[in-house]
């Protein structure tokens, strides 16, 4: 096994783990919080559960990497800065509370060159997205590819956001322009299923970096096309993202402008 697969293997094996756990309390977490006293951005204890869990499994595989989650934040390895693991341990996790099944764990691995492997898995659909740079993305082991859609007035996409006025603009500039448009409140999923030519695009605003870390390649190794709203490559920095089969991109971006 290569080093590269051997990433994907934890990653996978880091998830479905989680997902037993995440299983288990679907619908029915005990503990709910809000997060520095905002209702519309909640966390649960089973969120800091997984977080741990999955951080636990990569730091005893690949001590020396540099590990950002959600919830417990930066772990910085001065030895190796090459290497940096993203995890989101509940991507929707107002959809958990509800018992909404439109929730996923999300855990990627970039390199100095960007997202190398990524994996976005929803527990509840037994669905598991996984891709490594430059071989492909898969679904369940299926080859994904994104639509053939080629103009906006055509497509059916999604749209996130954080900030309700900035929602209201961006919902206002979209619904005008595509077919249909929907927000399932799980940046990972969406994007995801962008890759897997069941959305057409998806725009948000107000993300950060594990939001987006994992599903952003299982795009771009579909054949898609991933952004910020200027139309540069994404960074770990990055805060609005434009996700899209690659034929619409541009159109969005002037729509969005």
């Amino acid at each position: 096994m290569n080093q590269t697969n051997k990433y994907l293997k934890v990653a996978v094996t880091a998830a479905k783990q989680s997902g037993k756990i995440f299983k288990q309390y679907f619908g029915k977490p005990k503990e709910v919080k809000k997060k520095n006293g905002d209702p519309r951005n909640l966390v649960t204890e089973i969120d800091f559960k997984l977080e741990q869990l999955i951080k636990k499994q990569i730091q005893a595989a690949f001590a020396g990497h540099s590990i950002m989650g959600e919830e417990f934040g930066f772990v910085d390895n001065l030895s190796n800065r090459d290497f940096c693991w993203y995890i989101d341990p509940i991507d929707g996790t107002s959809n958990f509370i509800q018992g909404l099944p439109l929730c996923c764990i999300s855990i990627a691995l970039w390199d100095k060159k960007g997202p190398l492997v990524g994996v976005v898995y929803n527990p509840m659909l037994n669905e598991l997205y996984s891709a490594i740079r430059d071989r492909g993305a898969y679904l369940n082991g299926k080859k994904l590819r994104v639509t053939g859609t080629k103009t906006v007035g055509e497509a059916l996409g999604c749209i996130g956001w954080v900030e309700r006025e900035n929602g209201v603009k961006l919902f206002a500039k979209i619904i005008r322009a595509c077919r249909k448009v929907r927000g399932l409140a799980t940046s990972a999923l969406q994007t995801a299923l962008v890759g897997a030519g069941v959305l057409d695009f998806y725009v948000t605003r107000d993300l950060h970096i594990w939001d987006f870390a994992a599903a952003v390649l299982i795009v771009t190794e579909a054949g898609g096309r991933v952004t910020d709203f200027q139309g540069k490559p994404l960074s770990a920095k990055s805060l609005n993202v434009v996700v899209s089969n690659k034929k619409i991109h541009r159109q969005l971006l002037k729509i969005i402008k």
